[in-house]
């Protein structure tokens, strides 16, 4: 009989270790995803370029819950000019450092139509 108590509490803990375990890299708004085999959460925002100082723009952008100006790194997208006035979507490792403007890590940049 301590056989059988046995035998099901191994498939009980088992059960339970699998229920607990991740369950796929999703890399969309606000969800976790593999970065270079650590596991970071990403998010993006599409907001208007104000201003461009050499590879840093100030984004005006609905980002955190909130509105308001944010630096985003230009130079992750190479292949493209920026200019003031365009609307552009932000990937970012889902952490806003709060400071005027604010800053955050850009992941990619990329122009919307």
């Amino acid at each position: 009989m301590d056989r059988k108590y046995i035998l099901l509490f191994a498939i009980i803990i088992i059960g339970l270790l699998s229920a607990c375990s991740p369950n796929g890299d999703k890399t969309d708004n606000g969800n976790t995803g593999e970065i270079n085999g650590i596991e970071k959460t990403v998010s993006n925002f599409i907001g208007t370029i104000k201003d461009i100082n050499g590879h840093r723009a100030i984004v005006n952008a609905k980002i955190g819950g909130g509105e308001g100006d944010v630096f985003v790194d230009l130079s992750v997208n190479k292949d493209e000019t920026f200019q003031v006035g365009d609307k552009i979507k932000v990937e970012y490792d889902g952490t806003i450092l709060e400071s005027s403007p604010a800053k955050i890590n850009t992941l990619s940049v990329e122009l919307v139509e």
